[in-house]
């Protein structure tokens, strides 16, 4: 699997973690809600009860009830369309002295919750919450679920996505930086060890120990992509790695010489990757070069160990020919 143990014991812990998190602050308690197209309202005529039931604010932001026909609904308050109803009524009959309006689904205020949740779908709030509690609404996340890339789409006209580092947010506590929610945004939990349409995720090749494909989650540096790979293996050159990142012509191609970071602490070479980058650590050829030369250095000092050894032996002194068959 592409994702790592720890990025998925990090989410189940999160994940348990929802029944004692504090709600984010923020929500304020009293403020008078205002109807929306869509929302559906429940309309009691106390002296004719006949006369009310549940409407729905059509698209035209009216509700129409019988007797007094369409009134405008979008952008009062319940209260205020209440008297307003009263009023109407009043026209029509004059025993009907009260009409209360009640807000029974907030359906111009929904928010969706798409991907790695308990509960996909979408939810209704009189107050539009946090990221986080749209979230606990919504079940809370699996334990599968990408946490450190969480997209904020907002509704049609409402700007460009946003990606919000949730697991951050969390373990800091600080819920100021996660954006304000409009009516019609989504929030999308991607799953962390699957390859998503923007193909998160990296390749490390060459002399590791595990050579493979990974979550981009797993290695955001150079230096940890290389770690999740099982670490240098074989004969490493930690000084020529090459990173390859793809692009619109052609790809980009990084030479990253890591002993500078290891060595010396320069931070710089501990580069950080994007999806799609190609990691190759090459064999050292310093030390293939080196192998061969001590080879040759060795075939040469036992044939010439083994010449003085027959000269020695030979009592004439005379030289015995040794041949070598390669």
């Amino acid at each position: 699997m592409l994702q790592s143990w720890g990025t998925r014991l990090t989410a189940c812990c999160l994940g348990a973690a929802l029944a004692v998190i504090p709600m984010a602050p923020g929500w304020t308690q009293g403020v008078e809600y205002t109807i929306g197209i869509g929302d559906e309202l429940e309309v009691t005529v106390w002296q004719r009860a006949e006369l009310g039931g549940n409407f729905v604010v059509d698209t035209e932001g009216n509700v129409t009830l019988p007797l007094v026909g369409a009134i405008r609904a979008s952008g009062q308050t319940p209260a205020r369309l209440g008297e307003e109803l009263t009023r109407r009524f009043s026209f029509v009959d004059r025993e009907v002295s009260q009409v209360t309006v009640a807000v029974r689904e907030y359906n111009s205020r929904r928010v969706y919750v798409m991907g790695e949740v308990i509960q996909p779908g979408s939810f209704a709030f009189a107050r539009i919450p946090s990221v986080w509690e749209v979230i606990r609404e919504a079940g809370g996340p699996t334990p599968e679920a990408a946490l450190s890339r969480v997209r904020i789409i907002p509704p049609e006209g409402g700007g460009p996505p946003q990606v919000v580092d949730l697991e951050l947010v969390i373990s800091t506590g600080d819920f100021g930086l996660l954006p304000d929610l409009r009516a019609g945004s989504t929030i999308l939990i991607p799953r962390a060890e699957v390859v998503g349409p923007e193909g998160d995720v990296i390749h490390v090749y060459g002399n590791v120990g595990a050579p493979g494909t990974y979550s981009i989650d797993a290695g955001r540096t150079l230096l940890q992509a290389i770690l999740t790979a099982g670490g240098p293996a074989g004969n490493p050159d930690m000084s020529q790695v090459r990173v390859v990142r793809p692009g619109p012509v052609r790809a980009r191609v990084f030479t990253v010489d890591l002993e500078d970071y290891t060595h010396d602490g320069i931070l710089f070479a501990n580069i950080p990757l994007l999806p799609g980058d190609t990691v190759t650590i090459p064999a050292n050829q310093r030390t293939i070069i080196w192998g061969a030369v001590r080879a040759v250095a060795n075939i040469s000092t036992n044939l010439l160990a083994t010449i003085f050894f027959f000269r020695n032996f030979n009592d004439e002194n005379t030289t015995t020919v040794v041949r070598v068959r390669e």
